[in-house]
């Protein structure tokens, strides 16, 4: 934008200059012409009454100042620069009358000499180019310089405009992508032509309906996931009166599990979410704890699960609640649509541009077809929202998901997580709790 602003006051000024200078320089070359051909006729006159005395060693030439200096008498005697006769000599020798005329490159000046009768010598002053430049290049180079000074008092403007243009068009972008990102605290400071500060304004107003509108939806949220404490209640009240047995652990820790779930919208829905750039968890540790979770309904169900777990921590862009959420989904979609007994296969491995993959095949039947990540999409009765829960938190990282066939025959997702910044690269996973 700076470039283009530039260019458009160069290319306007150009013009101005070209229409103020062209004019100017011609004057300055006829304003040289007319002082130049002046002052040949004042050499003349100052000569003409001394023409015949002057001896021809005495007559000057005026070199330093380009001037040519030549006496031409009647009867052929030369005094002074050797010149040719020419036709306007002899005319001026024959009708006794000056003339002034343009030559190749100069001015003849021609003063013809009286006598009694008629004319016995005639004066000729030449000026060359010399004297023709002595006089106007100077009034060039100050017309030039001037048209210099007036281009670059011009950059120099159009640059200081544009850079306060450019301010303020880089604060409001600033704060666009902080508004982006997340931060609907950031706010635009109006600066800059009145168009900038309306955009500003409207930004702003803008940011703030957002917060207002989330605010809204996430009291609503609270208030409608509040209400499954109740039934909660009951059902706890219920296992601590079922006898105690392997079976009521497992109630115990289902309930546990979907208590925790509760508390996290309740707290995920007051709390309005940490911009992308700051989300960060271990992947590695996150799968390894989900994976032992659902071992022991893999254990009930006859399924074996298969770990390929790096040893190595590996942070991704990802928030621990939003990953768990994620693993849940994949992972209760393969007890849900594979027959039991079908084993199924858990891989973290790193990212070849950061960040890590995380693969479940199985053995099943595989996808019907390959609408199943559309949200709200389900060939079955459940809601379909669980792998599309796990699309959006692989994009939000930067990376993305992908369905497809398992080497086994059976379903694969894949999710490609983005890395955490080396800023961010710390293990936040036992934060959520």
């Amino acid at each position: 934008m700076r470039g283009q602003l530039i260019g458009v006051v160069l290319a306007a000024l150009s013009v101005v200059l070209l229409t103020f200078l062209i004019p100017v320089l011609i004057m300055v070359q006829r304003d040289a012409q007319q002082r130049v051909t002046l002052t040949a006729l004042q050499q003349a006159a100052e000569l003409a009454p001394l023409a015949r005395s002057l001896a021809p060693s005495a007559l000057p030439t005026y070199p330093e100042r380009g001037f040519a200096v030549s006496i031409l008498t009647a009867n052929g005697q030369l005094i002074g620069v050797p010149t040719p006769r020419s036709p306007g000599i002899q005319a001026a020798l024959s009708s006794c009358r000056s003339s002034t005329g343009d030559l190749d490159g100069g001015v003849e000046v021609l003063l013809p000499v009286r006598n009694g009768s008629g004319c016995d010598a005639v004066v000729r002053v030449f000026a060359g180019e010399e004297a023709m430049g002595a006089g106007s290049n100077l009034l060039t180079v100050l017309s030039l310089c001037l048209g210099a000074t007036s281009a670059l008092v011009a950059v120099l403007l159009a640059e200081r405009l544009a850079r306060g243009l450019l301010r303020s068009v880089a604060d409001l972008a600033a704060a666009a992508d902080r508004i982006a990102d997340g931060d609907l605290a950031a706010r635009v400071t109006p600066d800059g032509p009145a168009e900038i500060r309306r955009v500003g304004d409207q930004l702003n107003h803008l940011a703030i309906r957002v917060d207002h509108l989330l605010d809204e939806r996430s009291q609503r949220s609270a208030d409608l996931t509040h209400r499954l404490r109740t039934p909660l209640t009951a059902l706890r009240l219920d296992i601590d009166a079922i006898p105690d047995s392997p079976a009521t652990r497992r109630l115990l820790a289902d309930y546990d599990s979907v208590n925790r779930a509760v508390n996290e919208v309740i707290r995920m829905a007051r709390r309005p979410p940490a911009p992308a750039s700051l989300r960060c968890c271990d992947v590695t540790q996150l799968a390894r704890e989900r994976v032992e979770f659902w071992a022991a309904l893999a254990d009930d169900t006859g399924r074996a699960i298969q770990r390929q777990l790096p040893a190595a921590p590996i942070y991704v862009r990802a928030s621990a609640a939003d990953l768990e959420a994620s693993f849940d989904a994949i992972l209760s979609n393969v007890f849900a649509h594979t027959e039991p007994g079908v084993p199924f296969w858990v891989s973290v491995v790193p990212g070849r541009q950061g960040g890590a993959r995380v693969s479940v095949d199985d053995a099943g039947r595989g996808f019907s077809d390959f609408a199943a990540i559309r949200r709200g999409h389900s060939s079955t009765s459940s809601t379909g929202l669980g792998l599309d829960i796990a699309r959006q938190t692989a994009e939000e990282s930067g990376g993305r998901l992908r369905i497809g066939r398992s080497p086994q025959g059976g379903a694969r997702v894949e999710l490609d997580l983005g890395g955490a910044r080396a800023a961010n690269q710390v293990n936040i996973f036992s934060a959520r709790r």
